[in-house]
């Protein structure tokens, strides 16, 4: 339990440090956004918030649930570093996340926690600076655990790859 009090404070404690950075900030430009990324058949909603004109740190947290089977929760916090902010916008990205499996009462599935750590290279283009799309590639070092079939390897680190697609509306 310690772990994850931990894991969420670590969150917590980035986001506070953030939007005060934001504080400091008068431009009239936007701080923060919402998005919707799509990967697979899994949908996660990230707040970019701009720690400088060049960083954004995103709280994401998805949710899925299954009729009779319970919910597959995500958890996590995403850093993009543009190498340009322009019309097309290239960057580097990290994320780091919690994949937690909550079974339903009696569906006979055990309750699980997996962990992510990624690296991804990706692009967004801006069609103003209130809204924009994006594509990234994803390279995810994950960590099962023993009662996991979320990467075909219980209890063990795995090397996966991944693509994702976004839209961010921008405040």
């Amino acid at each position: 339990m310690k772990k994850y009090y931990l894991f969420f404070c670590t969150i917590a404690l980035q986001c506070i440090l953030a939007v005060s950075t934001f504080a400091q900030d008068s431009s009239s430009t936007p701080t923060y956004g919402l998005t919707a990324s799509f990967q697979s058949s899994q949908l996660d909603i990230l707040v970019p918030i701009w720690v400088s004109k060049m960083v954004s740190l995103a709280p994401a947290v998805g949710l899925a649930w299954e009729d009779g089977t319970g919910a597959d929760l995500h958890i996590g916090i995403v850093p993009r570093f543009y190498l340009t902010k322009k019309k097309v916008s290239p960057y580097l990205g990290l994320q780091i996340a919690m994949l937690k499996i909550i079974p339903a009462g009696g569906a006979g599935v055990a309750s699980t926690t997996d962990w992510l750590a990624g690296l991804a290279f990706g692009g967004e283009y801006f069609f103003d600076e209130h809204l924009s799309f994006g594509v990234e590639s994803q390279a995810n070092f994950t960590y099962s655990d023993q009662n996991s079939s979320r990467f075909g390897n219980p209890g063990k680190t795995n090397l996966n790859t991944a693509a994702a697609v976004f839209a961010t509306v921008y405040f």
